[in-house]
């Protein structure tokens, strides 16, 4: 059978095979076993087939992100290796992940478009909130590839098994993100006035696995994305009126992320089902993937940012059956040759990510959208605007929240061996935020290293597809790395990911299209610095 990504290799039914548990069998309906599903159970199974990508996972960190974005962005310390700037198979997992996502929200659209009228309109709320999630990592894969089959794809069921007919065009990226704006601002109105029946109310409230039903987080989860969006094109002349008239429309509508309380996450509610963070720790620990970053190691040190002990551990190593801890905390130089590197691991002079709090984990949230992460868009648009005064308040208010947000993940640390004893001060906090001292940053391009600086260190792993589209728009901030001599393809980081190379095998018309852009140069269209 074809491997045709984007429309499946069987009906897209099938994919919800994998969750089998008794504890999430009432969730959904796995439509491979049955002829019929419903909405609300066809949208859980929507949900559910995309945890891997939201979720600490080890798929997703071992397969696409330990070799692209965590690398790319210096998230975590990497050794110097041949090839280290090729994406190889990890654009590949990518793509059929999403592809798989993409064809359950077809067979939504199919069921709901079978239902009365009227049912429809009572059901709508499964609409809205199942293309906010859909557009939430659209809007990742528009950042890693560029154009990608949308309007067309995952339409396999629809075509009543006709590859031919499902085979589906490249949209512009450009266009695509002029999409998701419009229709998550006319989400953004209707669920102002939308109203659910009791029945409605109760059954979404069951199936809704990010937000429980609570339509105040939808709102608060679908315009801290528009914020997102828009900001991410506001240097695009094409988006850039656009980008700043909405971006204080909804500042000023105040339906935001923008405290803690209000984090939009996948949380993990039981470690009965798969829908747990239990593979993160070999996700991070194996093949040296959790080494502590130089550049971001020697800014927490310089400036005794109280997150450090939160995020990361000293290096050690074991000589003797006894453990000998590293004096200090030290990250991994990406200058050094790769003998070096891999002799300060040997040494155990390299920090790693904290496995209390990270890695052992089991109860981390899959993060969506944050308080800190939106309070840093925020210090960037009054920053842009001239509103220095503003852009403080909301840059202090973001490293606050980071601070609180590192701290709370361990609240439910499975293994205490590497938490920390004590939090951090308000005493500490004030003085690390005076040590950065934005107020002294008086230009808005000085402002703005601040403010990218503070993404890189809240991203860090957490949040690495952000992060690397984030570094590659503001060029910030300013990191170095050592060329690959050994290669001919990539010698720095790439701008993109490639297309897998099924795409010229089995859809060859649509992919001749874009075949010019399909390298690792090429620019996605908000990356015009």
């Amino acid at each position: 059978m074809r491997k045709l990504l984007y429309i499946s290799l069987t009906t897209a039914a099938v994919f919800l095979s994998s969750c089998s548990k008794d504890d999430f069998a009432d969730a959904y309906t796995n439509p491979s076993t049955v002829e019929t599903t419903t909405v609300p159970k066809q949208f859980a199974g929507f949900m559910k087939i995309n945890f891997e990508d939201v979720i600490p996972s080890y798929w997703n960190y071992y397969t696409v992100l330990k070799s692209t974005s965590l690398s790319y962005t210096q998230a975590h310390g990497f050794v110097n290796s041949s090839g280290r700037y090729v994406s190889g198979a990890a654009p590949v997992n990518r793509w059929d992940r999403f592809y798989k996502f993409m064809a359950q929200y077809r067979e939504l659209e199919k069921v709901m478009a079978s239902l009365p009228a009227a049912t429809q309109t009572e059901n709508r709320i499964y609409t809205i909130t199942s293309t906010i999630y859909l557009y939430d990592h659209t809007q990742k894969m528009i950042d890693n590839y560029g154009d990608i089959p949308f309007s067309q794809a995952g339409k396999i069921s629809l075509t009543g098994g006709n590859y031919g007919a499902a085979l589906a065009k490249y949209d512009n990226q450009t266009e695509l993100y002029t999409l998701m704006l419009d229709q998550l601002k006319a989400f953004s109105t209707e669920l102002n006035t939308i109203t659910l029946s009791a029945g409605v109310a109760l059954e979404f409230q069951n199936q809704d696995l990010i937000n429980k039903g609570n339509l105040v987080s939808w709102k608060n989860y679908c315009n801290s994305l528009r914020l997102k969006i828009l900001n991410r094109v506001s240097a695009v002349p094409a988006f850039a009126t656009r980008a700043n008239t909405e971006m204080a429309e909804i500042i000023a509508a105040g339906e935001i992320v923008d405290e803690n309380s209000e984090n939009i996450a996948f949380r993990v509610y039981t470690q009965d089902t798969d829908l747990d963070t239990s593979g993160f720790i070999n996700a991070l620990e194996d093949d040296l993937n959790n080494l502590a970053p130089k550049a971001m190691i020697d800014h927490m040190n310089a400036n005794n940012d109280p997150r450090k002990s939160w995020l990361f551990e000293r290096g050690s190593r074991v000589v003797n059956n006894v453990v000998i801890v590293a004096p200090t905390y030290e990250g991994l130089d990406p200058a050094l040759a790769s003998g070096a590197q891999t002799q300060l691991i040997t040494d155990g002079k390299i920090a790693v990510y904290n496995r209390s709090v990270l890695s052992r984990n089991k109860w981390l949230p899959g993060t969506l959208i944050n308080a800190p992460e939106v309070n840093l868009i925020l210090a960037e648009y009054y920053s842009r605007n001239g509103n220095s005064a503003t852009a403080k308040t909301h840059f202090e208010k973001a490293i606050r929240q980071s601070v609180e947000y590192y701290v709370r993940l361990a609240d439910k640390a499975d293994v205490l061996n590497w938490k920390p004893t004590v939090e951090p001060t308000t005493l500490e906090v004030d003085a690390y935020i005076a040590a950065i001292n934005f107020a002294g940053a008086t230009t808005p391009a000085a402002q703005l290293e601040l403010i990218a600086f503070q993404k890189y260190i809240h991203y860090n792993i957490m949040q690495a597809d952000e992060s690397w589209a984030e570094q590659r728009r503001l060029k910030l901030p300013a990191l170095t790395f050592r060329e690959d001599e050994t290669s001919s393809v990539r010698k720095t980081p790439p701008t993109r990911w490639t297309y897998p190379t099924s795409e010229s095998v089995y859809n060859p018309d649509n992919y001749n299209a874009v075949k010019a852009n399909d390298n690792l140069s090429t620019k996605i269209f908000w990356d015009i610095k």
